[in-house]
């Protein structure tokens, strides 16, 4: 199994290669497939947005703010996975704030061990074609593309472990639950498919 991580360390960027990581390390085997939902609401994001004119301009429901919102939650969680995969010294407890449950303890072992082996990420993740779905107001399926083009994983040494051969693209999908606090991501599907 440590072969098998290494092996991964080596083909995957921490950004969203660390859910492909995990799910190699683990083999997959305890990993559950996202069931279906009827959803509430739905929202798809984009990067780019079009400014709308004060007349085309709707007002966001309750049900499509928290869509909105628990899609904006999984864009904060990459953003707090790559500052800290670029900065092995900042502590882990940065988590807390975008991430809970299983999402949260796979990310700390994962960038445990990065900064245990040395390995320091360089460039962004970005995230695109966001939707979000829940039929409950307080859990959300949430599916994004993840684009790891920018992103690299290097030695001490500066030596890249990504494999040239990595897929660029993959989208990925999330729990994402309303508390208390904010919206968490909470799970990580661990398995990617095409964008």
């Amino acid at each position: 199994m440590r072969d098998r991580a290494a092996d991964a360390l080596r083909r995957f960027p921490a950004a969203a290669g660390m859910a492909v990581l995990m799910a190699t390390a683990c083999n997959g085997a305890d990993t559950p497939d996202p069931t279906a939902t009827t959803s509430q609401a739905t929202v798809t994001t984009s990067t780019a947005t079009p400014t709308a004119s004060p007349s085309e301009t709707k007002v966001e429901t309750p049900a499509e703010r928290d869509a909105r919102l628990a899609g904006e939650a999984v864009v904060k969680y990459w953003a707090v996975v790559d500052d800290l995969a670029a900065n092995p010294t900042k502590s882990l407890n940065l988590l807390d704030p975008v991430a809970r449950d299983q999402a949260r303890a796979q990310m700390q072992t994962l960038l445990g061990t990065y900064a245990a082996k040395g390995l320091t990420q360089t460039g962004r993740s970005s995230l695109t074609d966001l939707q979000a779905t829940t039929d409950d107001g307080k859990s959300f399926a949430v599916s994004a593309c993840v684009d790891v083009s920018g992103v690299d994983l290097v030695n001490e040494q500066g030596v890249s472990q990504v494999n040239p051969d990595r897929p660029e693209q993959q989208s990925f999908s999330y729990t994402v639950v309303k508390a208390d606090g904010g919206f968490f991501v909470t799970r990580d599907s661990l398995k990617g498919s095409s964008c």
